[in-house]
């Protein structure tokens, strides 16, 4: 069956030629952030991982997908092993323990982990795992099982963005899975009302931000820098931008970091209002692309791609709206394009589960 043609005709070369526009441009815009800096060789890092990138896609396509259904739990709790080693043993940079150091390279397990949760969830609520009967409200239980150490893990690295990501990844799953709004609303209400607790766990620098979304001049030299400068930067390109490798902003090095969750503000200044619609009608058409693999009768296939393509989404949404002030800093990365391997590597990996689901959908 590897070798079926039917799976060959079924491959989404569009969704791969996407993926790597997206990429180059990533490339592009971290070669004009580290150009002028100590770090200017990062581009050639991030090609490398694109390159690593590419082949794990391309391993992560040509297999029967439905075999994970049944590594789910294992995938799970070496996801947690990891988590837990990490803040253990774990690189502390920038203040946070979040990366395992090899050698010249780090990995950061909670890529790993968001995948681990997408594959054991959908091997959860397949109709096997639920009894095909319609899912009741006590069957939320699990969900929330599943959840809770992987957030609770993430969370004390510190790391709230990617912690926030696991609660979206579930609630699309489940909606997909056939549990009926009500009950996800009524989910997501009892989660609300454990904020105040959760707001006691955050970090003092985690509570500023939040504080600095509402009022950037409440620390314009420390923690409404990044958002105020990163305004100035988007809306100095105007229309057209300034031109590759002449966004003066970008080059001065007003906004720190810029090649790892500002990314988009290089777009911004140098590419201006029409290369920020492009970059958005990329994104729109990787999704469009996506969805197309959930036309598969295979449950949890279907909610396989769901899941990846809910972070795609989430992280998307609220990478741009914390550039240009509409969310709150987080630290999450502009899939394809911020600079970073494991974010870029699991990514792939995510496109290419999405390719094996398109690849198989007239299997079942």
């Amino acid at each position: 069956m590897l070798f079926d043609r039917r799976l060959l005709k079924n491959f989404d070369l569009w969704l791969v030629i996407i993926c790597l526009l997206l990429v180059s441009a990533g490339i592009a815009a971290i070669y004009s952030a580290t150009r002028l800096t100590d770090y200017s060789d990062l581009f050639v890092r991030q090609m490398m991982w694109a390159g690593a990138g590419l082949a794990v896609m391309l391993g992560m396509t040509f297999f029967n997908y439905r075999i994970l259904k049944e590594w789910g739990y294992g995938i799970y709790i070496v996801s947690i092993i990891m988590l837990v080693g990490v803040l253990l043993f774990g690189k502390t940079a920038l203040g946070a323990q979040r990366w395992f150091k090899l050698g010249p390279l780090s990995f950061q397990p909670s890529e790993f982990a968001k995948l681990a949760f997408i594959i054991v969830l959908a091997g959860y609520l397949t109709p096997e795992g639920m009894e095909k009967r319609k899912p009741a409200f006590q069957d939320l239980m699990v969900p929330v099982l599943l959840l809770f150490p992987l957030f609770i893990l993430v969370l004390v690295q510190p790391d709230l963005g990617t912690a926030i990501v696991f609660v979206p990844v579930m609630l699309a799953m489940l909606l997909f899975a056939g549990f009926r709004a009500w009950q996800i609303f009524a989910l997501l209400g009892a989660g609300c009302a454990f904020l105040p607790v959760a707001w006691t766990f955050l970090k003092d620098y985690q509570r500023t931000r939040l504080l600095v979304f509402l009022n950037p001049k409440l620390d314009p030299l420390g923690s409404g820098y990044h958002l105020i400068q990163s305004k100035i930067t988007i809306g100095s390109g105007k229309f057209l931008g300034k031109g590759f490798l002449g966004g003066t902003q970008t080059q001065l090095r007003f906004l720190p970091k810029q090649h790892t969750d500002f990314i988009f503000t290089v777009i911004g200044e140098e590419f201006g209002f029409l290369g920020a619609i492009i970059l958005l009608v990329l994104f729109m058409l990787l999704s469009y692309r996506a969805l197309k693999a959930t036309s598969t009768r295979d449950m949890f296939g279907r909610l396989v791609v769901v899941g990846i393509l809910t972070i795609i989404v989430f992280q998307v949404f609220v990478n741009m709206g914390m550039c240009i002030g509409l969310m709150p800093v987080t630290g999450l990365p502009l899939p394809f394009l911020s600079y970073g391997g494991s974010a870029l590597l699991f990514s792939f990996a995510g496109i290419g589960l999405i390719l094996n689901v398109r690849m198989r959908h007239f299997m079942f």
